[in-house]
């Protein structure tokens, strides 16, 4: 699916040129409607589409956790950030090269299945303490509180539940959420780290729970009133 402004995108014609079977969308609901009838299996979304395709892309989330996306835009810094700690499965600068689009996109797709793939019903609910994750409904729950997380700080916080307790390298989570091509020097990681502890931690600048190893990675680390809580 390409979802961009009338008028303002070679985009279908270059994936068409390359095989993909394009939906081309020029508003959100026929987008949204798109997605979840089935007939795309990522959303290539230009940064100008409904007002801010960022906007859109987060009510496309909270439709369809998860759906892969690319984003397309300016060359800003800021906003390539916000993008990817969002959730945004890639990010391609404009002025967009035909084959360099091509190959983005054949990379998400190749990449989804590898460590994000969807949850399935038989997949048990985590719960450490007061934090409580549910993979087939991606949910997680503070407390009394429902959290909203992208899907790859979705996928970050249950690697780093399923092994409270152990430090993961951090080479192993980046190779688990991006695939075993991504390069290690990205700070991408880390910008989900910090979303991570400002929506679960109490004081985000001393965590308690996502702990650092200086020099390895990171670690799920039940507080001393927690251990021993069983999962449901």
């Amino acid at each position: 699916m390409v979802a961009h402004p009338i008028g303002t995108s070679a985009v279908p014609a270059d994936l068409e040129g390359s095989g993909f079977e394009v939906v081309v969308a020029t508003e959100a609901n026929a987008a949204l409607a798109a997605a979840a009838n089935g007939q795309a299996d990522i959303a290539v979304v230009d940064g100008r589409f409904d007002g801010d395709g960022l906007c859109f892309c987060e009510r496309l989330w909270d439709e369809l956790p998860g759906f892969p996306v690319l984003l397309t835009g300016p060359n800003d810094e800021n906003l390539i950030t916000r993008a990817l700690s969002t959730g945004a499965d890639d990010y391609l600068v404009l002025p967009l090269r035909p084959a360099e689009l091509v190959a983005r996109v054949r990379a998400v797709l190749r990449r989804a299945p590898l460590g994000l793939a969807p949850s399935g019903p038989g997949q048990r609910v985590l719960q450490v303490g007061d934090v409580r994750l549910d993979p087939a409904r991606h949910e997680v729950w503070l407390r009394s509180d429902r959290v909203h997380l992208p899907l790859r700080e979705f996928e970050l916080l249950r690697l780093l539940m399923e092994n409270t307790g152990i430090v993961l390298p951090r080479s192993t989570l980046v190779s688990k959420l991006w695939g075993p091509a991504a390069t290690l020097e990205s700070t991408s990681l880390e910008v989900h780290v910090r979303r991570l502890r400002s929506k679960l931690e109490d004081d985000p600048s001393e965590p308690k729970r996502i702990t650092t190893v200086r020099g390895v990675g990171y670690r799920y680390q039940a507080q001393r009133s927690e251990r021993g809580t069983p999962p449901l």
